[in-house]
């Protein structure tokens, strides 16, 4: 198995991406991306809950010395998926 590129999926292409496979304008998938997931996650944690994403994993608060963070726990199939897919 050769060593992964380190390349990045940028915010545009990641929307791009997304808005392709909901048949949605960019807009739209920008505005999710961004803004209401992004303030959904901020609000459940700051509020000491955790948000899980069927498939996708769990992010929830922990508490370090500087104080609160995010944390996440990727899914079983989110795991395989990838070992998978790095392995072709």
């Amino acid at each position: 198995m050769q060593p992964a590129k380190r390349e990045a999926v940028n915010t545009k292409e990641a929307v791009k991406e997304i808005s392709k496979r909901m048949g949605c304008y960019h807009k739209d998938a920008r505005e999710l991306l961004l803004e209401h997931f992004p303030t959904l996650l901020a609000e459940a944690v700051s509020a000491g809950k955790k948000v899980h994403l069927a498939g996708l994993g769990t992010f929830y608060p922990r508490r370090g010395r500087k104080g609160l963070r995010v944390a996440f726990r990727p899914a079983r199939g989110l795991i395989r998926a990838v070992r998978e897919k790095a392995d072709k």
